[in-house]
């Protein structure tokens, strides 16, 4: 969330500062020229059969009939194409056949975005507050730190034994339960993302791929040839003129789009970053479904947490224990003292063997 945040602040900053595009036009009032270009969009001229390669237009064969003067003025075309071309990416006369536009109208909704998404990789965090309801800082509160009044210290733990010796079993299964979506939602929250972008930028994860595979080998140049390709730089812009008859004419405009500098280092960071959000709350999920799967790992990352604390011991507290009361324990393991909770397992351990001693008792001394 604050790298979104940081870079929505970026853009805006920059908008402010500095106009997000300048045109070259014919027409003397240029602040509406902008104005309509920024409003309107702008677009790029792209080759139908394109390749890394620069494709350019070339004549048709001589055929009988074609006068050289015909040929000469589509060979000063194609010389006109391939300096345009190579100017600016995208930038160019069109041909018919051989060329199409592709309108840019994303990067007034760059910011829009960019907060939106924020805003929902925040919400399972805000969603998980509301549900769990401080219950763990309750729980832990004056037991974090590593040295305790001995007060304090017994005060807590009689705490805490009393809550895990009481049934909440239904209260800590929800409590789990509620957890594992949040965290469900973290991963549906990431791929939504990666396939909003893809939408949002016409291809952006297979264009992109490309442009940062350019970045580890220092070529530059070939970074911006590709990074124009979702990001121009230079684009172009039709603006309608009206005559004093009435009549229109169109102006074929020039501008350039100082934000995609950034843009295109921004999405190169959220690039990886949803890609490794995704990752690892894929393989954060597949951790948690083996948890609750296995009854052994579970102990053993329980154990893990009670260094000094005997296997036997260990194995007899986890015996009584459902998987919501091993969950909010291991949650509590990392937010006490060591000791605290060691001696809370001990005392747990402790009171389950004399409620088995006394069960066992009661079942000999019943009637046949």
């Amino acid at each position: 969330m604050v790298i979104l945040l940081t870079c929505s602040l970026l853009l805006s900053a920059r908008q402010y500062f500095g106009d997000p595009i300048q045109c070259i036009s014919e027409e003397k009032n240029i602040n509406y020229v902008q104005s309509y270009c920024w409003t309107m969009g702008t677009y790029i001229i792209k080759l139908d059969n394109f390749s890394d390669r620069q494709l350019l237009p070339t004549p048709p064969p001589f055929r009988a009939g074609r006068n050289r003067v015909s040929l000469r003025r589509l060979a000063d075309y194609n010389e006109e194409y391939a300096r345009a071309i190579s100017i600016a990416e995208g930038v160019g006369p069109e041909v018919r056949g051989q060329t199409q536009r592709v309108y840019l109208r994303y990067y007034q909704w760059v910011i829009i975005l960019l907060l939106f998404e924020s805003f929902i990789f925040y919400f399972p965090s805000c969603l998980w507050k509301v549900w769990e309801g401080q219950r763990l800082k309750q729980l832990c509160s004056e037991v974090g730190e590593a040295l305790l009044s001995e007060q304090t210290y017994n005060t807590r733990l009689r705490l805490l034994v009393k809550y895990f010796t009481t049934d909440y079993e239904d209260m800590h299964y929800c409590y789990m339960a509620k957890y594992v979506f949040c965290e469900l939602l973290n991963f549906v929250i990431s791929i939504l993302n990666i396939l909003a972008l893809e939408v949002f930028l016409n291809g952006f994860w297979t264009k992109y791929l490309h442009a940062l595979a350019t970045i580890p080998l220092y070529d530059w140049d070939r970074w911006n040839h590709i990074s124009s390709r979702v990001f121009p730089k230079i684009a172009k812009c039709e603006v309608l003129k009206y005559g004093a008859s009435g009549t229109a004419s169109i102006m074929d405009n020039l501008c350039i789009l100082p934000l995609n500098i950034l843009n295109e280092k921004i999405f190169v960071c959220l690039w990886c970053w949803f890609l490794l959000m995704a990752f690892m709350s894929g393989l954060n999920l597949i951790c948690r479904l083996a948890m609750m799967l296995s009854r052994t790992l579970r102990e053993l990352l329980i154990r893990s947490q009670l260094r000094f604390m005997t296997k036997q011991h260990v194995q007899h507290v986890f015996r009584d224990l459902t998987i919501g009361d091993w969950f909010l324990l291991m949650k509590v393991s990392v937010n006490v003292n060591p000791m605290l909770f060691r001696d809370l397992m001990d005392e747990l351990c402790e009171l389950r063997s004399i409620h088995s001693s006394t069960s066992s008792l009661t079942l000999l001394e019943s009637p046949a």
